[in-house]
This record gives C-alpha cells, sequence and structure tokens, in this order.
C-alpha cells in the first residue's frame, strides 16, 4: 500500500509541474500574439504558478462557503487571474484577456490529459 500512495504522490507532483509549464506555455504565447512588452518564458512560468495557487484557493475557499463547485469561486478567480496578469506584466486590460485566453486553455488541456491518464489507469488496474 504504501508504494500506491508513493506513486499517487509522484503522480500528483508531476501534474503539477506539467500543468505549470504548459500553462506557462500558453502564457507565454498569449503574451506574444498579445504583443505584451518584456514577455519572457520566466515570467510566464512565475505567472502560471501565482494564477494556479490564487484560482485553486479562492475555488477551495468559495467552495467552502457556497457548496462544493461553486461558480463564484471560479468566477472569483478569473478576476483575480486578469489582475495578477495586468500586474505582471504591467500591460493593459485587453492584453492580459487576451493572454488569458491562452492560459485557460492551458488548463482545458491539462484538465484532458489528467482525465485520460486517470483512465488508463483505472483500466490497467481492472486488467
Amino acid at each position: 500500500m504504501e508504494l500506491i500512495g508513493f506513486a499517487l504522490v509522484i503522480f500528483f507532483v508531476g501534474l503539477f509541474v506539467a500543468a505549470t509549464v504548459i500553462s506557462a506555455f500558453f502564457i507565454w504565447i498569449g503574451t506574444k500574439v498579445a504583443r505584451v512588452s518584456d514577455a519572457t518564458f520566466i515570467k510566464a512560468f512565475w505567472a502560471a504558478i501565482f494564477t494556479s495557487f490564487v484560482v485553486w484557493a479562492l475555488t477551495g475557499i468559495a467552495s467552502g462557503l457556497f457548496g462544493f463547485g461553486s461558480i463564484a469561486g471560479w468566477l472569483l478567480g478569473i478576476v483575480i487571474t486578469l489582475v495578477l496578469l495586468k500586474w505582471i506584466y504591467k500591460t493593459t486590460w485587453g492584453k492580459a484577456f487576451l493572454t488569458w485566453l491562452f492560459c485557460g486553455l492551458a488548463q482545458v488541456v491539462v484538465l484532458g490529459v489528467a482525465i485520460i491518464l486517470a483512465l488508463t489507469g483505472v483500466v490497467v488496474l481492472l486488467i
């Protein structure tokens, strides 16, 4: 049983690292498309870490206050993400929004990969 627990920890750490790198990549692309000045991959990586942490924390807090899966936490997370992107890149709201679209795309991609990996793991365990 300890091996399964260790494997799950490694899986989730790897998923977090992969999600951050993928999000950073999409944020970086978004900043390039939006023509944000001083758009480096390192800055995108930090933006991905900060925005992911804030969105997860706010979703968790809102879920505790308003119930699981609260739309309030999700909407607040979007607003805070836009504020953080605007602040990190010192850019306009429009450019921050365009950058956010790519960040949102990254989250959908990572969620899809996580679901596929989880389902593959279940199938392997059942065989």
